[in-house]
């Protein structure tokens, strides 16, 4: 997602809170409000079969019910998401593609922008079976796995077809697919994992490697990777717990901080990441960090017990796209994360920026969408919308410390939805104490440009909103705009913000006044119910 993109998005946001001033707008002009913006293939998001769209909603979206998919001017498809992926194609064939909203009256708007593509050519199959791989569970296939993976030509898919292929570490290279049919399991034995992964440069410890690899400290000497397929990736044995078999043993021999990830990519530019089950990891499920133009699609992340198993962790990378995917997660569900202390802020080119992620369910985990705690380098440029929190510890999370530094800027998240949330719906935290940091940052982490929409939230057992930030260093620019807040424990607590506005605040059934604020200059409360 670029900068570009952002701001359309912001812009989009804006116009629905200023309906009243656009009531004598013409009829062809409102047809193009409605237009569907910014329509795309994301990054590898095709095979010699189907083809993945994306699109923005268009500047106006209060009339759009839904979307009509188009391919060569013909009708494919009606969709609420904002996303869709074309199948029954040809191989090596370019179509075009373009999208309509279809309107509460049941008429379009005007189409989107006409996107071709071409379609893959007929790949070649490097089965893993024929290569020796045995898929009865038992028998370790590494040598095997990673034979066809060492043969693989540019452009192949290595298959593990339907059946149980037990492995250690595997390492992929550029230009190639690894179809999953069957079930990849980890090895429970960590000899099976070299201990030569390193999340930051800075870090003073490794890790070991984890079980699907696309790893480079040469960023970028890596490209062109795709993981994806209908089976089942799992980290190996758990019997329930705070960690699996090899999490155990691997803290045993190197300590907490030495487990291992499910997949990892670093330094790789064009991943792609879909429609996998990911279960049992050591730590996290999903670990991408210093890469470039990556892809999430139809993934489910399942590690709901396990302790620091994130969904996924989107760390010092840029253009993101994360969507239509499910997440039950040990910790936080969706993490972005820009590395910590100077170390971090005095490396401009590790922010994570420009990510985009809709159309997810988030179940139990610390957060649905999170931002940090590793907020070093920024996390700036990011969108959040047409997602749904139900279960989770936190909904919206910005955390970060005195020093970590950094933190989060240039934030759009609209038309999300929360139910059940076992703490705080919407929270910006400052003083999280739960990283160390050797090298502490010389400015306080914090966040600022944020812009929140469209929120509503049923049933909270902390607060609605938590905004704490620190006395050196005052969280800025904060926009909340028609958020609707019912059954929450406790209100909002204000603390640490200045040049922010609330504006149509709503909270219901959240006590006589939930509004708790200080040290605040130039915050606004507009039309906010209960009045502050």
């Amino acid at each position: 997602m670029n900068n570009k993109r952002l701001k359309s998005i912001l812009v989009a946001s804006m116009f629905l809170f200023s309906m009243t001033a656009f009531t004598n707008i013409k009829a062809n002009a409102s047809v193009v409000m409605n237009q569907p913006k910014s329509l795309e293939v994301p990054t590898l998001g095709y095979t010699d079969t189907q083809v993945t769209l994306i699109w923005d909603k268009p500047a106006d979206y209060s009339n759009v019910a839904s979307y009509d998919v188009y391919k060569d001017g013909k009708f494919v498809a009606n969709t609420t998401n904002l996303n869709y992926t074309v199948t029954g194609l040809n191989p090596s064939t370019k179509y075009k593609f373009t999208i309509k909203a279809k309107l509460k009256d049941n008429t379009e708007s005007k189409e989107s922008k006409i996107v071709e593509q071409r379609t893959a050519k007929d790949a070649q199959i490097f089965d893993v079976t024929k290569y020796g791989a045995v898929g009865d569970g038992k028998t370790l296939n590494t040598d095997k796995i990673q034979a066809a993976i060492n043969a693989c030509t540019d452009g192949g898919i290595v298959v593990i077809p339907q059946g149980t292929f037990l492995s250690g570490a595997l390492n992929l290279k550029s230009n190639m697919s690894l179809r999953i049919d069957g079930t990849l399991l980890g090895s429970d034995n960590p000899d099976d994992y070299a201990f030569t992964s390193k999340r930051f440069p800075y870090y003073s410890t490794n890790n070991y490697m984890g079980l699907i690899n696309a790893y480079t400290e040469n960023y970028g000497s890596i490209s062109n990777v795709k993981v994806y397929g209908s089976g089942t990736v799992s980290g190996g044995s758990y019997n329930g717990g705070k960690l699996t078999t090899l999490g155990q043993i691997q803290t045993n021999l190197k300590g907490d901080k030495g487990r291992s990830d499910l997949i990892t990519a670093k330094g790789v530019n064009g991943f792609y990441l879909g429609g996998l089950t990911l279960i049992n990891p050591s730590e996290h499920t999903i670990f991408v960090s210093y890469s470039k133009k990556i892809t999430v699609d139809g993934i489910s992340a399942k590690t709901y017990g396990i302790h620091n198993a994130d969904g996924i962790d989107i760390a010092t990378s840029q253009h993101t796209n994360i969507f239509n995917s499910y997440f039950d997660n040990g910790d936080d569900c969706i993490n972005l994360n820009a590395g910590y202390g100077q170390d971090a802020v005095n490396d401009p080119n590790s922010a994570d920026s420009y990510l985009r992620i809709f159309d997810c369910t988030t179940k139990r985990g610390h957060g649905g969408v999170v931002f940090g705690s590793y907020t070093g380098a920024w996390i700036k440029d990011v969108s959040v919308e047409d997602c749904d929190f139900n279960g989770t510890n936190i909904g919206l999370r910005f955390k970060t410390s005195k020093e970590i530094g950094g933190g989060a800027k240039n934030v759009v998240v609209r038309d999300v939805t929360m139910e059940n949330i076992v703490n705080d719906a919407i929270s910006f935290d400052s003083n999280y104490g739960l990283t160390q940091v050797d090298k502490p940052a010389a400015v306080p982490g914090y966040f600022k440009n944020v812009n929140i929409s469209n929120v509503t939230c049923k049933g909270a057992g902390g607060y609605g909103i938590w905004a704490n930030a620190l006395p050196s260093q005052y969280n800025s620019n904060i926009q909340l705009n028609n958020i609707n807040l019912d059954s929450c424990k406790n209100g909002a607590s204000i603390n640490y913000l200045k040049n922010s506005v609330f504006n149509n605040v709503t909270f219901t059934n959240s006590g006589v006044n939930p509004w708790t604020s200080s040290n605040t200059t130039n915050v606004k409360y507009i039309n906010c119910s209960p009045q502050n």
